[in-house]
């Protein structure tokens, strides 16, 4: 019977004061909302990303691999003849276009297919035999067929390095699992050498081995091919994303630490209101332990909507999210596909269990102290606030030593991903413990020093910001946590770009550039070289080839660059004596600052790659500035990439001009010479291409400033709730206010003033929290996650916003209680009940 009056009289309340109860469910369903999207969106990439791999290498334990040109195919013939290795399967891959959207290609073998018994998602190997019986045939899977309205028996045109091919859909299947096949286009392997221009060559062979093959095959391998296992290379593809996908994690996260600060202020609020309640349910003999689950067991009724509502939202928030991960992975890393969004049951399970677990680890602090509390103690105020007051030099120490804690943990310079977070994470804390501190000292410094100048409303409300600290403290510290996210995310994103600028400065130094398509066919050739060179105002041709070695960190990209007369475009970071000489020598290589970092290499050690002709060790020379990898980039002369592979093709052309000629003359030229070339030919200007990469920068951004909106929505709701029921919960103390003389306008004005005034701290206290977690974005989290090194560029718009925001938020969450305090009646409030 008692168990039942005390539920009633906890929904009596939650029903009485429903807006605070409903800013607490908004405040934790959005942080739900984040968790879960970006969970969703994260999973449907990676779950994508990994189909495709099943898709390529099916069951496939090694792979033999060649150097950029691939494998001679009669490796194949001699392996299954010399070693009679059956399971054995040739592989020709690459990106073609078609109808505007770009696909893998995979060139298979029927026959080899058939006697290993791979399946596709529903593609049975061993029924493309007949299929492919004409030539220029390809087959899609039903839903890629769809989305690009193509019908078996439709003639298309097909691009790739720079030519236009027609070619016919044979036929389409339907497939078991629709997201392992979309965006792959299947052939057979000589119409795929034909179309990729592979004549002769495979880009890898496929096989199923035990210790025992494996032995004899990499025994048996020609110098310049090696075996490796198909596991531990797909492992280094899915680790050039994930360093992304945790920052969009940490970024959620970053508004559930918001959420928890709102709960954690609304209960304690919830608690003070009913002080008295509570203090007669002690003195009616109630004990401790039913009023912890009293407060306990509230909480959890609204965390349970709140994260059942999250989880919804989150469904939605996924499918707006996922489009824009995947065009970032897409930028950055690799061509991914992902049509579908997948709903992961764990995702939303884990969003609910955040829900929860954060309501109950905020409201649990709450909870302690009203069940500890003498019935007597609980109905004086007083009280809990003098208990505050002794808590400050506690609070003060707690600080101290997060903030110590964090900055420790970010002493290392090749730290975790995931130990920066937790740095990130104790100094976010430790601040938040030094506001209420901050707070007293600011408000007795006004007191003291502007007393003279301000009047009894103002000095009333300045006052009753330090007296309320147990109300006023967390609030400010949930909204300066709020704008100091916009202030860090804002100070990264701008030094980034404004670095990238500068960037683009150095490492374009040409004044045309002409490429192909996807900067590894062979549309360019020696003779359109002399072409080149010979129109007039040309000063200089720098060709240069793109491509993939293996190396000891596995594959990594390569360019192969003639040296410019008297120019370079690498824009260096370190290096040893006379670098740039000694690599136009051939003495050496260079390599990015992202593959320094990540392999921690340094100027003067070596790299050992693999080349046609065996493994070779190849002196480093210096660091540059690279921003196009994430993983990292190895450049050498041409002349040492031709004399270590047999590989004459031609990747992009840098074209520089004479001082006297003009650009846009000589770019007309260009485009001129080239009209007939081939529509998959681009030329382009030093502008364009500047223009394009700060469009593809700010794209990449797109989801970094949305899920910042969103940490800003949970943080404007839960000042809201904060301050709405910090200035409702002050009827009485309105009404006595009121008996003694003061207007309406005055009550209005100094809630107003009040709430302003929060504002306005909030904001001067996350700007050096928000540049202090700008310095960790840049220097730690960017740092381990990519190994970019940036610039630091302040804005001081960013800065300035800041504190608008700060006072705006603050200021609006006093409207609707300065509305209701200047229409209250103060003989109804001051009736006891």
């Amino acid at each position: 019977m008692v168990n039942k009056l005390i539920t009633l009289s906890s929904l009596r309340f939650m029903n009485r004061h429903r807006w605070q109860s409903w800013l607490t469910v908004i405040g934790v369903m959005l942080g739900v909302t984040m968790v879960v999207g970006v969970d969703l969106a994260n999973n449907s990439a990676r779950r994508a990303f990994a189909l495709s791999l099943e898709s390529i290498a099916g069951p496939t334990t090694h792979q033999i691999i060649g150097g950029p040109t691939g494998i001679p195919e009669q490796i194949f013939t001699a392996l299954r003849t010399d070693l009679a290795i059956r399971s054995s399967l040739p592989m020709v891959t690459g990106q073609v276009v078609i109808r505007g959207e770009t696909l893998s290609m995979l060139g298979v073998d029927p026959i080899s297919e058939a006697g290993v018994g791979r399946h596709t998602a529903g593609l049975q190997y061993q029924n493309l035999s007949s299929t492919f019986s004409s030539n220029n045939t390809v087959i899609l899977s039903d839903r890629t067929a769809t989305r690009l309205n193509l019908k078996p028996r439709d003639v298309f045109i097909l691009r790739t390095g720079g030519r236009s091919t027609s070619v016919e859909l044979a036929a389409t299947f339907p497939s078991d699992n629709p997201a392992a096949t979309d965006g792959l286009l299947f052939a057979d392997i000589a119409v795929a050498q034909q179309l990729l221009s592979r004549f002769g060559y495979l880009d890898r062979i496929d096989l199923v081995l035990d210790e025992k093959n494996s032995a004899r095959v990499r025994t048996w391998l020609p110098e310049g091919l090696s075996l490796v296992e198909s596991e531990s290379r797909n492992d280094n593809l899915r680790q050039m994303s994930e360093a992304f996908h945790i920052n969009l994690t940490a970024m959620s996260l970053l508004a559930l630490l918001v959420a928890t600060l709102l709960i954690y202020n609304t209960v304690t609020l919830s608690v003070l209101q009913r002080r008295k309640t509570l203090g007669i349910y002690r003195a009616l003999g109630i004990t401790q332990r039913e009023i912890f689950f009293i407060v306990i067991r509230e909480c959890l009724m609204l965390a349970t909507i709140a994260s059942v509502a999250g989880m919804l939202l989150g469904l939605l928030l996924g499918h707006v999210l996922v489009e824009l991960v995947t065009r970032t992975v897409n930028d950055l890393f690799f061509n991914l596909h992902v049509t579908a969004f997948i709903v992961d049951p764990t995702s939303l399970l884990k969003g609910w269990g955040v829900g929860l677990g954060m309501s109950l680890a905020a409201c649990s602090l709450p909870a302690w102290e009203a069940s500890r509390n003498r019935p007597v103690s609980v109905m004086q105020r007083s009280v809990l606030e003098r208990r505050w007051q002794h808590r400050l030099p506690k609070l003060t120490v707690g600080a101290i030593i997060m903030l110590t804690l964090g900055f420790l943990i970010l002493v290392p310079t090749h730290g975790t991903l995931i130990e920066g977070f937790v740095a990130l994470t104790f100094i976010v804390l430790g601040f938040c413990l030094l506001v209420p501190v901050f707070l007293i000292v600011a408000t007795q410094s006004l007191l003291r020093f502007f007393s003279p100048w301000l009047n009894s409303t103002v000095r009333i409300a300045i006052r009753d910001i330090s007296a309320g600290i147990s109300r006023t403290g967390m609030a400010v510290a949930a909204l300066t946590v709020a704008v100091s996210v916009t202030v860090g995310v804002g100070v990264m994103v701008s030094s980034f770009r404004e670095t990238v600028n500068v960037w683009l400065d150095q490492y374009l130094s040409a004044d045309i550039y002409i490429s192909t398509a996807d900067r590894s066919g062979t549309g360019l050739t020696p003779p359109l070289i002399v072409q080149l060179q010979a129109i007039p105002g040309v000063a200089f041709v720098a060709p240069s080839r793109m491509a993939t070695i293996e190396t000891q960190f596995g594959p990594i990209r390569t360019i192969a660059t003639t040296p410019a007369e008297g120019k370079s475009s690498l824009p260096i970071k370190q290096g040893v004596d006379n670098a740039l000489i000694l690599f136009n020598q051939g003495k050496g290589v260079m390599i990015s600052e992202p593959l320094a970092y990540h392999q921690q290499l340094t100027p003067g050690d070596t790299i050992t790659v693999m080349t046609d002709t065996g493994s070779k060790s190849l002196s480093v020379l210096g660091v540059y500035y690279d921003f196009t990898s994430s993983t990292g980039m190895i450049t050498l002369p041409m002349s040492m990439y031709r004399q270590w592979w047999s590989d004459d093709g031609i990747s992009t052309v840098s074209i520089y001009r004479q001082t006297s000629t003009n650009q846009a003359n000589l770019l007309e030229a260009v485009r001129g010479l080239l009209k007939d070339q081939g529509e998959q030919i681009q030329v382009s200007s030093n502008r364009e291409i500047r223009d394009i990469a700060i469009v593809v920068f700010d794209r990449t951004f797109e989801i970094t400033h949305v899920l910042r909106i969103l940490a800003i929505v949970v943080a404007f709701v839960g000042v809201l709730s904060a301050l709405m029921a910090l200035q409702l919960e002050r009827t009485r103390e309105f009404a006595i206010l009121r008996a003694t003389g003061m207007t309406p306008k005055q009550i209005s004005l100094m809630i107003f003033g009040q709430t302003s005034l929060m504002g306005m701290l909030a904001g001067l206290m996350s700007i050096p929290l928000g540049l202090i977690m700008a310095n960790i974005l840049i220097e730690v989290i960017n740092r381990r996650s990519f190994g970019w090194s940036m610039l630091h560029h302040l804005p001081h718009t960013i800065l300035a916003e800041a504190l608008v925001l700060a006072i705006v938020a603050a200021t609006l969450a006093g409207v609707y209680p300065a509305l209701k305090a200047s229409s209250i009646s103060p003989a109804q409030a001051l009736r006891e009940e």
